[in-house]
């Protein structure tokens, strides 16, 4: 049995995931590959504030927030609660789903060029 499409079989990892994975997955602990609230993904931010970003270094740690709006949006924000940018990942709604049922995520900086952040966004 070979091919792109979906297909049965015994091997959940890949073909059941209810949300994308970009990237593979970090250390998880107790949580095992099926859950759909295991997003680990590299994303950059958008619609980012040049202020908030001159101060961003590879390594510091931004808190995923869910702002219901209008408009509804996923943002990155310093601990000081300045939003760094946006985020609108192929992942963004199943985030914020897990975001509503009780799940925190964390958007680790890896790369600042200028207005281009790249982050790692998972589990905290």
């Amino acid at each position: 049995m070979s091919g792109s499409g979906g297909g049965g079989g015994g091997d959940f990892r890949e073909s059941d995931r209810p949300a994308p994975r970009p990237n593979r997955g970090g250390g998880g602990g107790d949580v095992g590959p099926d859950d759909p609230c295991q997003i680990v993904e590299t994303t950059n931010l958008n619609s980012v504030d040049r202020a908030v970003v001159a101060g961003l270094r590879p390594g510091d740690s931004l808190a995923l927030v869910y702002e219901v709006g209008p408009p509804q949006r996923l943002v990155a924000t310093t601990a000081a609660g300045a939003i760094a940018g946006s985020i609108t990942s192929p992942s963004m709604l199943q985030l914020i789903q897990c975001m509503l049922g009780g799940n925190t995520y964390v958007a680790t900086v890896l790369v600042v060029r200028g207005a281009q952040v790249q982050v790692r966004i998972e589990p905290r």
